[in-house]
């Protein structure tokens, strides 16, 4: 096949949810990083003007949205936590869901989360939670009364890998990740550019590798309809979808450093400031 067919392929099945050997096979060839790369980009920019209409929000409200996002969210989630280690709780929620509760468990706290400034710091403290939540449970259930949910050992690891990439786009734009500020202070004003340009253009390179080879690894395991062990009906690629998603937002951080950093130039402040992980972007 051609590269503008393998092109249309990968666009056409991707949106129709129409996935199957062919259209994997499309998947590696060249014509992933044609259509990747450049959805990179374009969704870097998207989540650009999405952290602008956060921040006009919170101007409006006069005080952070995680102040309203965050206690629905944790409602959200302990009554998913709830569900699935009681067996009485869940039928209990399913039935008064509608057999959506897992929609719901997900999908309200997303469209929360992205009313918020840093979605990052978000979802690293509440993985985070839900990760020591289960393995907390997992313990006591073992050790007190021999029994253990199978899959209490298999979705942590999911989600301290989702904790642990999140957390490193959130300390890009924080400047506290391979920053090597301890030399570039002591360069010039242009040179100091040069660098931190350099530092963000090769983290948009990254990030574009990173998107297309985990759209690659995403829809093959859609393909093979591979569940996460110790479960009969969570899929693995609900997880790997997390990873194409968080390059995404990295590279919105990486643009952000790059209109920062020129702004500083023009300006006479200090280009390099001393950075605190954690600290507020």
């Amino acid at each position: 096949m051609s590269v503008w067919a393998d092109m249309s392929t990968i666009v056409t099945a991707t949106v129709t949810g129409d996935i199957n050997f062919k259209v994997v096979k499309a998947y590696r060839s060249d014509a992933a990083w044609l259509v990747f790369g450049p959805l990179t980009l374009i969704g870097a920019v998207i989540f650009y003007y999405r952290e602008k209409l956060a921040i006009r929000l919170e101007e409006r409200l006069g005080y952070s949205a995680t102040r309203f996002t965050h206690p629905i969210i944790a409602v959200m989630l302990a009554l998913g936590l709830a569900a699935a280690f009681l067996d009485p709780v869940g039928n209990f929620l399913t039935t008064i869901t509608g057999g959506n509760l897992r929609l719901l468990v997900v999908f309200i706290p997303v469209l929360l989360i992205l009313l918020e400034r840093t979605p990052e710091r978000t979802i690293v403290v509440y993985c985070y939670i839900v990760m020591a939540v289960i393995i907390f449970v997992g313990v006591i259930q073992r050790f007190v009364f021999s029994v253990q949910a199978p899959w209490s050992t298999t979705i942590p690891p999911l989600l301290f890998m989702i904790m642990a990439w999140y957390g490193c786009t959130f300390n890009i734009r924080l400047r506290t990740h391979l920053s090597f500020s301890e030399f570039r202070t002591k360069l010039g004003r242009k040179g100091q550019l040069f660098w931190l340009t350099m530092d963000n253009v090769l983290w948009l390179i990254f990030c574009i590798i990173i998107v297309t080879t985990t759209a690659r690894v995403t829809v093959n395991t859609y393909d093979n309809f591979a569940i996460v062990l110790g479960t009969d009906d969570i899929m693995r690629w609900w997880f790997i979808l997390t990873m194409p998603l968080c390059f995404i937002l990295l590279a919105t951080r990486a643009i952000e450093n790059i209109l920062e950093d020129l702004g500083k130039f023009r300006g006479d402040g200090p280009m390099i400031e001393q950075a605190v992980i954690g600290g507020d972007a």
